[in-house]
């Protein structure tokens, strides 16, 4: 009954979300070749080979975990093939295949329809954009008892914040990606062009790089995720906030109603990217020369190279001041519905893979880049953090810059995504914030959430 119940939530927040669109902490859409190791997908999906399912026969067999994430890039894959293959080969009690599923997939349809009809994988990934409806529906397991004080203390004090509640940790954060404005050097030097600094010369330089062959400047146009994720630093930098000291919904204030204004300016412009055919978190648009200037993602410093590409923070509301981004993240998660020598098993791979220092280093500076809350990780990883000019800004003008992503509900998330779709293409941008505001804090008193950001 406990099940049907858990189900019935997870499908009503599953059909929501699927009309959200795609998640903020931002990931480029690449689907893995075929190929690829089959314990990357093949056994995830189709079952173990004939050796597996020999040795079952026997009784010999290990137990069977299935890991879903999103990290499809080429290097994710790649270390997600060699240390779960490590693991497999370090014992015999457990044995370990992942699917790597496309971005927007797993955010919006996959892995809630999963949990919807009981084929949740055993270890899976949030960020807070979906973290909570996991959360509401009961279905994570506490990790309370593998993550030891000494592991705790190495970690920032608000990294557990997002994936805890009522004291109870249930997931293990593993890296944390920011945002800034990537530019094509040769485009704005042929051009005359310094990397814009406020909102004015942001506007004054799309008008001037737009041409027929690419966009001045390309931002998220599609509702969703990764739109609301990028749309929160340009309330933040004038020292806004979308939610109230307590919690309430603050969605008409006038920093909200100036973002959502500079957001629907640019648009009108016809300076702007309306459609880019992919999301915006993809740095292809810039480097594949569609673009003058994009906002993307730490992420992308080793897939832009900074002899031709650029990137600096988010232009300031006005001339001195304050910039602004946004800190995502992915946290692992170990589903709590499949049984407890399952749940046994998860616990102990993603203590293997993802309590070590050295394999999360691997990760969050070769892998990819990205910002561990993790105090030794950020050590060891300090010569990658300053080996390119991008890398510095990331790490010395960013990131200090950077607040948590909003972990808000199915409800409340589209709300905002409403707001801002509003904002540009539908209403004036007072009236989007207005809409959006009432309907917030009716949501508010019926459900009694509240959120910070």
């Amino acid at each position: 009954m406990m099940k049907k119940r858990i189900a019935s939530c997870i499908m009503g927040i599953m059909l929501l979300s699927m009309s959200i669109g795609i998640l903020g902490c931002g990931k480029e859409n690449k689907v893995p070749e075929e190929g690829n190791d089959s314990s990357v997908a093949a056994e995830a999906e189709e079952g173990n080979d004939s050796n597996v399912a020999a040795e079952a026969e026997e009784g010999s067999a290990p137990v069977e975990l299935v890991y879903w994430n999103q990290w499809t890039q080429e290097d994710e894959i790649a270390f997600l093939e060699k240390y779960i293959e490590e693991y497999n080969n370090s014992q015999d009690k457990y044995h370990v295949s992942f699917l790597a599923i496309p971005f927007e997939e797993y955010t919006t349809t996959k892995l809630a329809t999963a949990f919807a009809t009981n084929e949740a994988p055993d270890i899976f990934e949030c960020s807070p954009a979906i973290i909570n409806q996991y959360l509401d529906a009961g279905v994570c397991e506490p990790l309370d008892d593998i993550i030891t004080d000494d592991i705790k203390q190495d970690y920032t004090e608000a990294a557990f914040d997002r994936v805890s509640r009522d004291g109870v940790i249930y997931g293990i954060p593993l890296d944390g990606d920011l945002v800034g404005l990537y530019y094509n050097k040769e485009i704005l030097e042929q051009n005359g062009v310094t990397p814009p600094t406020t909102w004015d010369e942001l506007k004054t330089a799309a008008a001037k790089l737009n041409t027929d062959d690419y966009a001045g400047f390309t931002f998220e146009v599609d509702k969703g995720d990764w739109q609301c994720f990028t749309f929160y630093p340009f309330v933040w930098m004038q020292g806004g906030s979308l939610f109230t000291e307590e919690g309430l919904a603050n969605l008409n204030s006038e920093e909200v109603v100036n973002a959502l204004q500079l957001w629907r300016d640019l648009l009108d412009s016809g300076n702007c990217n309306e459609t880019p055919g992919r999301s915006v978190s993809d740095i292809s648009i810039l480097t594949n020369g569609e673009t003058a200037m994009q906002i993307n993602g730490s992420w992308s410093v080793f897939r832009a190279d900074p002899e031709k590409y650029g990137v600096v923070p988010l232009p300031a509301a006005t001339a001195n001041g304050n910039t602004a981004s946004v800190a995502g993240g992915w946290n692992v998660m170990v589903n709590n519905q499949n049984g407890e020598e399952k749940i046994a098993g998860a616990k102990d791979f993603i203590s293997w893979m993802w309590l070590n220092k050295d394999h999360v280093t691997e990760f969050n500076t070769k892998a990819k880049f990205s910002y561990c809350m993790r105090e030794s990780v950020i050590e060891a990883g300090k010569d990658v953090y300053q080996s390119s000019e991008n890398a510095i800004v990331f790490s010395e003008e960013v990131l200090q810059t950077a607040k948590p992503e909003i972990a808000l509900s199915g409800e409340a998330k589209e709300i905002v995504a409403t707001m801002i779709q509003d904002a540009l293409y539908n209403t004036s941008a007072q009236e989007a914030a207005d809409n959006a505001q009432e309907s917030m804090l009716q949501y508010q008193k019926e459900s009694g959430a509240k959120f910070s950001g």
